[in-house]
């Protein structure tokens, strides 16, 4: 009979259990499979886990109970899509160089900044030729071609910027004029420099140099040359190499380093501030001498490959500048024979830009604000 008693009075206890749990459904379990087994190709780390609290210690007369733990969700943010424009030539990508898309699109649409479609055309120069004289080789322009363009550059609405505002550009999208050009004159060419001088003062703008700095018995008349122009303020000095090397795979690590470190110490002293640039020497680059020049303290540099403009966080690159991935120290330079085209081409893919700026906007504000509370203000 006490053993009956017992019997029954246990039966009692687990039906009691059993009728104050909650029924886990089939929906339920596929739901707790669905939370175990994250979707392929998402972050194991970022997925939720459920919890479930200590069981209690269960009397006939107390009922079971569920602490249930809220998921912690981390959103994973969308792939912004990329700007291609029709004019790009064939085999060149742009390339974004920013991690972090919150920053890149509360600076794309901050409104004190550059806006969508602001661009930069940065053209390489080398000789002028005097009237009268024979052009034979691919680098050197005619004076009527050289003062045809500076009108017309003037023109189309194009001002000149210095690499410190080109960095704060790429950077953060600081606010520069919507069509910028770089006029970057190669190599020790103070004749040519005096050109400039003229149309520099005329529209307020600059030239940059990409100065060799050799150490040779003359070097003195160069640097009081390149001194006595620099007091104007038009002139943006930056690096072009110490020997002018083209530095290949098999180039000694010296000789890259003195290309790099050398420039960097005579610019400052004779000039008073360090460069910020380099300018591949023939538009040669490796991936050794691209790690030497950040070290070295370089912030952007330029090939003589001509890619397109430059715009916020979109640089177009070939093959070659591809295979190192650092967009920013192969920059695109224009050559000064095709400068006229390459304006207007410039032109026009910074109107694409915009067009398509407006037309993801929407989406893009969206984004900063479901992601990127604490940079849009919500």
């Amino acid at each position: 009979m006490k053993k009956r008693t017992l019997l029954f009075l246990f039966i009692s206890v687990l039906l009691l259990i059993s009728c104050s749990s909650p029924l886990i459904t089939d929906r339920q379990v596929q739901s707790s499979r669905a939370i175990r087994e994250p979707e392929e190709g998402l972050n194991p780390s970022l997925t939720p886990s459920v919890t479930l609290s200590p069981s209690p210690t269960l009397t006939p007369t107390a009922t079971a109970t569920q602490t249930p733990v809220p998921p912690t969700v981390t959103p994973t943010p969308a792939v912004l899509d990329s700007f291609l424009s029709e004019y790009t030539l064939k085999g060149i990508v742009p390339a974004a160089y920013l991690d972090d898309p919150c920053a890149y699109l509360a600076n794309r649409w901050d409104q004190d900044k550059s806006q969508p479609g602001t661009i930069v055309v940065p053209i390489m120069f080398h000789s002028v030729a005097q009237p009268g004289r024979v052009i034979k080789d691919s680098t050197t322009i005619s004076m009527e071609y050289f003062e045809y363009f500076m009108a017309r550059a003037n023109q189309l609405g194009f001002s000149t910027i210095t690499i410190d505002q080109l960095i704060g550009f790429l950077e953060t999208n600081e606010k520069i004029p919507e069509r910028s050009m770089i006029l970057i004159l190669d190599d020790r060419r103070p004749g040519v420099t005096r050109l400039f001088m003229p149309y520099l003062e005329l529209n307020n703008w600059t030239l940059t140099l990409a100065w060799l700095t050799r150490d040779q018995s003359y070097d003195e008349v160069w640097w009081h040359e390149i001194e006595n122009l620099a007091e104007s303020n038009r002139l943006d000095i930056q690096s072009h190499g110490h020997n002018s090397v083209y530095i290949q795979d098999h180039t000694p690590t010296d000789v890259i380093e003195e290309e790099l470190f050398r420039p960097m110490e005579l610019i400052e002293e004779r000039i008073g501030l360090a460069p910020q640039a380099h300018i591949w020497s023939g538009g040669n680059f490796t991936q050794t001498a691209i790690d030497l020049a950040h070290e070295a303290g370089y912030q952007v540099g330029f090939t003589a490959y001509s890619r397109g403009p430059v715009m916020f966080n979109w640089v177009p690159l070939g093959e070659s500048e591809m295979a190192v991935d650092d967009p920013l120290m192969v920059l695109p330079r224009y050559w000064s024979t095709a400068a006229l085209g390459a304006l207007e081409e410039s032109i026009l893919i910074g109107e694409e830009a915009r067009q398509y700026a407006e037309e993801v906007k929407s989406f893009e504000m969206e984004f900063l604000s479901v992601y990127c509370q604490d940079l849009s203000g919500e």
